[in-house]
């Protein structure tokens, strides 16, 4: 069995923890997207330096697999179809054994961190997300993406259903081209369990069956996305015999990471212990669950609410003792005036940098649209040389068109990460941020250029909304010159 490694990119000190956000508005509010923090298992040398990294199924585990440590059905020995049909606890048991066959035949085979061996179990939901959507070795833009790949080659990468791919067949493990981290069948073939239970908001509210990821080879195309999540039941009513049994399914599996133990030994233990307060006082802070997506300047209002009333509390205090000193009395007073200073100072410079990104936005947005007018003369400029046989001018004008398109990327790049900005801003700053630069451009009288930041306003409210870019289609109506008039 093969495993690919999934690094967090953040380096490798002990808080180390990657940030993301997993959902996808297409999936309703199952699927909400929310913001998250994950963690690697093991420190993998990456490069110049090292990574904090967990490992993931190449593929996922097949029915001869099944056969070789389970003892299973003898039908199921020299096949590579993914195994199914079975339940959440054969596959807790298949892990098991093979667990145990490991650290008996193979110790030397298996990742150690702090001294001791890893050990394999079902991914968490969170690594199963963070590996379909291609982890660090993908930018936020693409991340962002349904698919860690065009939608348009799906057939190239996944199963699905109808004549374009599986005919409704399961088929062998990893036959089809694998994500960008070496992974075969994530999101087709067949749907994967995880050892994470079912909860609508990811990780508060009831906890119900276990969560599957990904479709399978009855799923219509327009399901597979990274995203996909369902429940699935533990037990499930046998119709034949009217009893509770555990649950399987034909177009459900698995696949398997490689974890550690947080705490392997005393060294790291203490070391993670020495540096919790620098962890608390910085990333902590902007890590999700109670902040999640917000703005910088209501999680400011959080804390300045909550200084606010342990100020007050303080002064009640103070008065219970009799008299409170002048002194005393005009230190309070300051201090209140100071907290509502920095609030209007963090309200201050949101404004301004909701101005300025609105700014960048709006000229890489005229700047696509710009070069983009460019691409159609020139295919007609090549297309006449290359009628007169002109290779050496069709290849120059090739060069320039290729010099174009890159442009272009690298634009939509700065585009998109320019609309993620506003997106962590108030709304009132943002919409103040375009009122201010559509003033600015009505004064040098660029009407054009004002039509493009309409487009630009409405991308930006797309992602203040679901907190996902949607870079294909932002380019395309940027680029399409019917989208956006002269």
């Amino acid at each position: 069995m093969a495993f690919r490694p999934v690094c967090i990119g953040e380096g490798k000190g002990s808080y180390a923890w990657k940030r993301f956000r997993v959902g996808d508005p297409a999936g309703g509010y199952k699927e909400t997207p929310t913001g998250v923090a994950l963690g690697g298992a093991f420190k993998v040398q990456q490069g110049a330096g090292e990574e904090w990294c967990y490992y993931i199924g190449k593929n996922e585990v097949s029915e001869d697999q099944l056969f070789a440590i389970a003892q299973s059905s003898k039908e199921f020995e020299n096949s590579q179809l993914p195994a199914r049909n079975i339940s959440w606890f054969e596959a807790e048991d298949f892990i098991r054994k093979y667990n145990e066959w490991l650290y008996e035949n193979a110790p030397k085979n298996i990742p150690e961190y702090g001294g001791v061996p890893g050990y394999l179990r079902l991914p968490t939901e969170l690594e199963w997300e963070f590996a379909a959507r291609g982890g660090s070795k993908v930018d936020s833009a693409q991340f962002d993406r349904k698919t860690s790949y065009p939608e348009d080659n799906l057939t190239e990468f996944e199963w699905y259903a109808g004549p374009k791919s599986s005919h409704n067949k399961v088929k062998k493990v990893g036959i089809l081209k694998p994500n960008v981290l070496g992974i075969h069948d994530m999101l087709g073939n067949v749907a994967e369990m995880t050892g994470t239970l079912y909860q609508v908001e990811y990780y508060q509210g009831r906890s119900g069956g276990f969560v599957a990821k990904g479709g399978h080879f009855l799923s219509d195309a327009k399901q597979l996305r990274s995203s996909l999540r369902t429940e699935q039941e533990l037990y499930a009513l046998d119709s034949k015999t009217s009893k509770m049994v555990p649950g399987r399914k034909e177009t459900l599996g698995f696949r398997i990471v490689i974890s550690s133990l947080v705490f392997p030994n005393r060294q790291v233990s203490s070391q993670m212990s020495d540096d919790w307060e620098a962890y608390r006082q910085g990333l902590a802070q902007t890590l999700p669950a109670a902040v999640s997506t917000s703005p910088t300047s209501a999680k400011t209002q959080v804390s300045g609410t909550d200084a606010t009333t342990h100020l007050k509390r303080l002064r009640d205090e103070l008065a219970k003792t009799g008299s409170l000193p002048g002194n005393v009395q005009q230190e309070l007073d300051l201090l209140t005036a100071s907290l509502d200073d920095i609030q209007f100072t963090i309200k201050q410079a949101e404004n301004d940098s909701a101005y300025a990104w609105v700014k960048i936005g709006g000229e890489q947005a005229y700047f696509i649209h710009k070069e983009a007018k460019k691409l159609p003369i020139l295919e007609e400029l090549i297309r006449s040389a290359q009628g007169a046989q002109r290779v050496e001018v069709v290849e120059k004008y090739k060069e320039r068109e290729t010099e174009i398109k890159l442009n272009i990327d690298q634009a939509i790049s700065s585009y998109t990460e320019s609309i993620r900005q506003l997106g962590a801003t108030a709304c009132l700053a943002v919409a103040d941020g375009f009122e201010r630069y559509a003033q600015f451009l009505k004064t040098r009288n660029a009407d054009f250029q004002i039509k493009v930041l309409e487009v630009v306003r409405r991308h930006a409210g797309e992602y203040i909304k679901v907190k996902r870019t949607d870079d294909e289609n932002w380019k395309k109506e940027l680029l399409t010159a019917g989208t956006v008039k002269n």
